[in-house]
């Protein structure tokens, strides 16, 4: 179970071919109908799921697609897709998980039509092979129509993501390094620090943080988890990113690319960005690099609610707790590489990539000592292993504990008493840049607010993967990057 951003890239009336990707594969790509608004294509993905019983979620993957005319390399534009359902069409294995809207997640009119996400029709899991599924192209969010008579690069990509449920749940779990918690609990009582039930996502939730406990009060618009919300299942991966530079202009791609070759993480420039190690988890991101790359996808970041949701449902906390619900860590140090290009952890049983007892990682394309992240999904190859076998999160998730650790919008934005709350209201990218190649979505973080990294990574120590720590927040530099900056996206 592991995979990167996808495309098949067509080039009409020339030639067109695919590339793959072991988990989501997007193949014969074609324009048609009698206005050639039409892009046709094949789908399929592996290890799909739709649940009617704990944890009552499915799988699904978000399809957008970018156009530019052919042969002058000129500027991608985000396509907007018809929020008429007839005027698409989806084969009998799968069906729309959500209608197309052009409003946002608020129900404001905006050019939010912008994607679609993809599920298995009917209860069950399993493979899901070669769907065709037809999208009706509007318009794109820049403004500029696919023309009939002129003739384009079309690139359809795919990105496998899991639902996270509408339902209250606990943040923190009254252990770790400041964590959030019930007001009049905590410090100086003898109550300890009693985790924050989120009953509602519009609610006016005053939220304590730290160990001496500033209050924040939160906006009714922060998104909170309760509502539904859609979450990559995996980190970004190198692949994603290379795909992303390569549709943004050249310039734009200056300010976003890092060309880099270290700690696992291989970017290189040769014609277009390539890396050789598209499945692994993508480092040395900025979280200006994060966040316009969610821009692109259309999607969004998340926040350190919605992170510490998708770990754990609606279960009850659990004391130090990480991805899959306990405290039991297997470490992963010995890895294979095998044809095609994947990797397979030999420990049995392996769950989180830290810094335990070995950080090294042994064997395979690494050599005799390696250090880094691994490719995403690595510890769930065998879907029939338990969830702390596979260490997945409690909704199918992955690697949100260890790997790389992950960007999140922290609640607050200065450490005040009471704090400043952010006003981020969670609103989804558009797929289009700035001049500069910046995210410039409404309400997002701006530069000098806080940010908050979750998750922990390969070097970090076990307490740094748990769930609820916030030990690293307070960030306050969007352009540093380093090798453990990576992160995944919501809608």
């Amino acid at each position: 179970m592991k995979v990167y951003t996808l495309f098949a890239l067509l080039f009409v009336l020339v030639f067109s071919f695919e590339v793959s990707a072991n988990n989501v594969l997007v193949e014969n790509v074609n324009r048609a109908g009698a206005n050639r608004n039409i892009v046709d294509f094949d789908l399929s993905w592996e290890n799909s799921w739709y649940f009617n019983n704990i944890p009552n979620n499915h799988d699904a993957v978000w399809i957008f697609v970018k156009f530019r005319e052919c042969g002058g390399g000129g500027a991608w534009h985000h396509a907007l897709l018809s929020t008429t359902m007839g005027d698409h069409s989806f084969d009998t294995d799968i069906t729309y998980a959500k209608s197309i809207s052009a409003n946002d997640r608020f129900g404001s009119p905006g050019n939010h039509n912008t994607g679609v996400l993809v599920k298995r029709s009917t209860i069950g899991k399993g493979d899901i092979v070669s769907q065709a599924i037809s999208l009706q192209i509007v318009g794109s969010t820049d403004g500029t129509a696919m023309a009939d008579t002129a003739e384009y690069d079309i690139r359809v990509f795919a990105i496998e993501m899991v639902q996270i449920p509408q339902g209250r749940f606990y943040v923190g779990d009254g252990t770790s390094t400041s964590v959030l918690f019930t007001p009049g609990t905590g410090y100086g009582t003898s109550y300890g620090y009693i985790p924050y039930d989120i009953t509602s996502e519009t609610h006016n939730d005053t939220i304590n943080y730290g160990y001496y406990g500033y209050p924040v009060e939160l906006n009714s618009t922060f998104p909170k988890g309760y509502d539904e919300f859609y979450m990559m299942k995996y980190e970004i991966t190198q692949g994603q990113y290379v795909d992303f530079l390569n549709t943004i202009s050249p310039i734009w791609a200056l300010n976003r690319a890092y060309i880099v070759n270290s700690y696992n993480i291989y970017i290189y420039l040769n014609g277009e960005y390539m890396t050789s190690h598209s499945d692994r988890a993508m480092g040395y991101l900025s979280y200006d690099d994060y966040l316009s790359y969610l821009d692109w996808a259309a999607l969004r970041p998340m926040t350190e609610l919605e992170f510490e949701k998708a770990c754990r449902g609606p279960k009850d906390f659990s004391p130090g707790e990480y991805a899959w619900g306990n405290n039991v860590i297997i470490e992963a140090r010995n890895i294979t590489y095998t044809t095609p290009g994947t990797e397979l952890c030999t420990d049995s049983g392996a769950n989180m990539h830290y810094y335990g007892a070995d950080y090294y990682l042994h064997g395979g394309v690494f050599g005799v000592n390696g250090y880094g992240p691994v490719e995403v999904g690595i510890f769930a190859r065998d879907t029939t292993l338990s969830r702390e076998a596979t260490g997945g999160s409690y909704y199918g998730a992955m690697e949100m504990s260890g790997n790389v650790r992950e960007f999140c919008v922290q609640i607050n934005t200065n450490n005040g008493n009471p704090a400043t709350t952010t006003q981020y209201s969670g609103i989804w990218g558009d797929g289009v840049l700035d001049a500069f190649g910046n995210y410039n979505a409404t309400d997002w973080p701006v530069s000098g607010e806080y940010y908050l990294m979750k998750s922990g990574y390969w070097h970090d120590n076990q307490d740094r993967c748990r769930v609820s720590d916030r030990n690293n927040k307070n960030n306050t530099n969007y352009t540093t990057r380093n090798y453990y900056m990576g992160g995944r996206g919501v809608r």
